[in-house]
């Protein structure tokens, strides 16, 4: 039987499919923020009404990452996870042939429903198949694939676009998520074949058999705190000499400052989604008009993102969430001002301290509202979340066009500063809770 400790190659598969499932998904989640000009003039809409194109699809993931969190255990997170990545896929196919921009926005928000079941399952589906000695890197991993698939999204989009037109852009962005959805599929095999098999053991022998003879991933209904070795290190807490007694749980979790996590996630989607989603329309118009191509190129600016989330777990070892989050903010609120500049190379340098400070306090966030606690189900937790913070990606998009439209780009960066500095607020006012300072 297996001692519950996964194989150095099973560890190597489930963080590579993981990765490349963010990939997939963000490939086409924002796919249409690059091409936001040539949609309004391509169907004759104002601004705001083509960002919609934008936050419907995070609208469709807010409303639905919950309920999915809630149906992985029923049917597996990798069948959940393979599932979302395929028709998500299929779904973005279809959308270059939309004929009206209501029908656009449909389809957009059909993607949000079908790319949630990643994002709501992909970080728990880590926490029960890895030790807790890597989690925190492997998370750094995954949102890492989020990084990648949303400057892909967006660059290849935007270069495709350039030869194809908008419509054969999103066409040749479908066809590439497709193939990495195909590969997560494969990479997960194993647990998508053995589930029903497994949890029939399962249920007829639960006397006899210990929960961690099994596939962590089939035993999903178990709580993730009830053993130590699902407790990060740095994360635990002492229990008072209760032994596993555990609190009751909350339908909402919020005790231990864990809304403090998820304002914190919300504000700086805010900030990151307004922005990038008004960047394309800012440098289409005076005094630089750069066709969609060009653009599409200041979106490798997520790559400092993907640095920065790669790195968070070493980051993580010497300093506090909190000390790292405050830093975050700062080094963003300094980027922002530098976007005012009217020159392209302030621009790029600003939106990249941006990026940077954003990732800093995203990935914290993230990790601490999946971390296990006393009497919280971090599944949940982290699916409330990814909740909250896509939510402040489709206010961001949408509030950023409002904005722009009435004040230009400055209108952007004060909506930026505003939530900054209510992060900055936040977390001083806050008990640091998450990672701590280990040895």
């Amino acid at each position: 039987m297996s001692t519950g400790e996964p194989s150095p190659t099973s560890t190597r598969r489930t963080v590579a499919a993981v990765f490349l499932a963010g990939i997939a998904v963000f490939l086409v989640l924002y796919e249409t923020q690059g091409l936001l000009p040539a949609i309004r003039d391509a169907y004759g809409i104002d601004g705001p009404t083509a960002s919609l194109t934008v936050s419907a699809t995070n609208v469709a993931m807010a409303c639905f990452l919950i309920p999915f969190s809630m149906l992985a255990p029923r049917i597996g997170h990798a069948r959940q996870i393979g599932a979302g990545v395929i028709v998500a896929a299929i779904l973005a196919l279809i959308l270059p042939f939309t004929p009206t921009p209501e029908l656009l926005i449909v389809v957009r928000f059909l993607q949000g429903v079908a790319i949630a079941s990643v994002p709501a399952t992909a970080m728990a589906y880590l926490s029960l198949r890895l030790p807790p000695a890597v989690l925190p890197g492997a998370i750094g991993v995954y949102i890492a694939g989020n990084t990648i698939g949303g400057l892909c999204s967006r660059l290849l989009t935007g270069l495709a676009s350039e030869f194809l037109g908008w419509h054969g852009g999103l066409a040749f962005t479908a066809v590439v998520s497709l193939i990495f959805g195909l590969i997560v599929v494969w990479l997960l095999r194993h647990d998508l074949f053995s589930t029903a098999r497994s949890r029939a053991v399962v249920d007829t022998d639960t006397v006899d058999s210990d929960p961690t003879d099994t596939d962590p991933t089939l035993t999903e209904a178990a709580d993730p705190s009830d053993g130590n070795d699902a407790v990060p290190a740095g994360d635990k807490t002492d229990d008072g000499g209760a032994g596993s007694a555990q609190p009751p749980r909350r339908a909402i979790p919020l005790r231990g400052g864990l809304w403090r996590i998820y304002l914190t996630g919300f504000l700086c989607m805010i900030v990151f989604g307004g922005s990038f989603t008004m960047l394309g329309t800012r440098l289409q118009q005076d005094p630089w008009r750069l066709s969609e191509g060009a653009v599409a190129l200041f979106f490798l600016i997520y790559l400092v993102g993907t640095v920065v989330t790669t790195y968070y777990g070493r980051l993580a070892t010497k300093f506090s969430r909190t000390r790292i989050t405050l830093a975050g903010m700062v080094i963003a609120l300094a980027g922002a001002g530098l976007t005012l500049v009217d020159s392209l190379v302030v621009i790029i340098i600003g939106m990249s301290l941006l990026t940077a400070g954003f990732f800093l306090g995203h990935t914290g966030a993230s990790a601490a509202a999946s971390a296990a606690r006393p009497g919280v189900d971090s599944t949940r937790s982290s699916a409330i979340y990814l909740t909250v913070y896509y939510l402040g990606t489709s206010l961001g998009a949408w509030l950023s066009a409002v904005l722009f439209s009435d004040f230009a780009w400055p209108g952007v960066v004060g909506m930026c500063a505003a939530s900054l500095i209510a992060v900055l607020v936040l977390t001083l006012t806050g008990a640091p809770i998450g990672f701590r300072k280990r040895n």
